[in-house]
């Protein structure tokens, strides 16, 4: 009586070692979008919950909570950078929107050189026509990206407009959005 020898031949080795490649690429393919998605959506809800913070304060005081031109970090923690440039932290601007609401504190970390939620102030700064000084910025994961807050305003210097896009900027990639914050008057 002959033994038969069982087992797999080379061919059908290849194919499983194939189809779980195959598997593989396309799991790696999908938790790369999956990662994108919260990352984006992580940031947008940072931005928002800060945004509502800014929004408490100006509603309780009838005023923007720094009223001096320039720019500030809202995540200390973190740090803040635009365009490669730090952005300055206030403690001041923090402790006075915290008396009212609750600031993030972090925001999913995109790019080095625009990284953090950034509020900014400009005496001058209009949006759609009506004076709007003040406004949130911070980046978001994927070039083109969707920013999905309303009051979405370009970066056309200090008269800024809705874009009709759906974000501010792209810059490779991620994508920066501006959102302009109404005050006392709007």
């Amino acid at each position: 009586m002959k033994k038969s020898i069982s087992g797999f031949t080379i061919v059908e080795l290849l194919i499983v070692i194939v189809v779980i490649a195959i598997l593989a690429a396309i799991s790696v393919v999908a938790y790369t979008g999956i990662q994108q998605r919260a990352n984006i959506a992580s940031a947008t809800s940072s931005a928002s919950q800060a945004i509502k913070a800014v929004r408490a304060y100006v509603a309780a005081t009838d005023s923007y909570p720094v009223t001096s031109n320039g720019s500030f970090c809202l995540t200390p923690s973190t740090g803040c950078t635009y365009a490669g440039n730090p952005v300055a932290n206030n403690s001041n601007l923090i402790n006075n929107i915290k008396q009212y609401a609750s600031l993030p504190e972090s925001i999913p970390e995109i790019a080095t050189d625009n990284k953090g939620l950034i509020y900014q102030y400009n005496s001058t700064m209009t949006y759609n026509g009506s004076l709007q000084p003040a406004r949130i910025y911070y980046a978001i994961q994927g070039s083109a990206s969707t920013c999905g807050l309303s009051n979405l305003s370009n970066s056309g210097g200090y008269a800024m407009t809705t874009p009709s896009i759906g974000y501010t900027a792209t810059y490779g990639s991620y994508t920066l959005c501006f959102i302009s914050i109404p005050g006392p008057s709007a």
